[in-house]
């Protein structure tokens, strides 16, 4: 008899235990809320450039096109300074290969230096005379041009305030519909966004015949810089 009062004793606190657990978990009513997202894009005219810059040389040894690769390199950096471009401003990637004869790969008949001069512009306007430049001076190809912004944080903060006004607009226009009214926000949330570098379409000009390069006519256009917000407003 002891024991099966025990049992239920038992049996009724556990049962109470998981009703209390039950009481607490329960969430309380929450504020009523318009959910909505807002984009913002700012487009502006960029205010810096890079280009990337080819340097192709060729020599029966590795050492002879290395030597070559590196007078070329060095006329187009000292012409580059001419235009108040330097050191600072100008990255390097290099790369040796072999040049097999044709039809067989086993046999090596020369080698490949190719280097990569990628040069920051701070003055946009001189972009197409850095090209004509690095050409003129020895360069065989650019294969990149794009366009950006050295600071892009007040453009992004002029994105940010365009995206939460386009949050309140449209919350604005739901509330109205719905006969009700914004009392507060309860969170906001940056969704994020992107600053679009501005890149030029098959930036890719040879070296002409005769070596003279033609004027490089370059155009700008603008940059792109987008956010997103998300805004939750109180209602009532």
């Amino acid at each position: 008899m002891l024991k099966k009062n025990l049992w239920v004793v038992l049996m009724a606190m556990l049962l109470c235990l998981g009703m209390s657990s039950v009481a607490m978990a329960a969430p309380g009513p929450g504020p009523a809320v318009i959910s909505v997202s807002g984009q913002g894009r700012a487009d502006v005219a960029p205010d810096m450039a890079v280009v990337n810059i080819g340097i192709v040389t060729t020599g029966k040894t590795a050492q002879l096109a290395q030597a070559e690769n590196a007078k070329v390199a060095s006329d187009v950096t000292a012409a580059l300074g001419q235009l108040g471009i330097f050191s600072k401003d100008i990255q390097t990637h290099y790369t040796m290969s072999p040049v097999y004869e044709k039809g067989d790969y086993r046999k090596a008949v020369g080698y490949r230096a190719s280097n990569t001069v990628t040069v920051t512009v701070n003055d946009v306007a001189k972009t197409g005379q850095v090209i004509d430049t690095a050409l003129k001076s020895g360069a065989t190809d650019v294969n990149g041009l794009s366009f950006g912004l050295k600071d892009a944080r007040s453009v992004r903060n002029t994105a940010l305030q365009m995206a939460v006004q386009d949050a309140r607009s449209k919350a604005d226009a739901i509330a109205a519909a719905l006969g009700v009214k914004i009392v507060g926000i309860q969170n906001v949330k940056e969704d994020g966004g992107n600053f679009a570098r501005y890149e030029v379409a098959n930036a890719r000009l040879a070296k002409l015949d005769g070596g003279a390069a033609a004027d490089t006519p370059v155009s700008a256009g603008t940059v792109e810089v987008n956010a997103d917000v998300h805004i939750d407003f109180q209602i009532q």
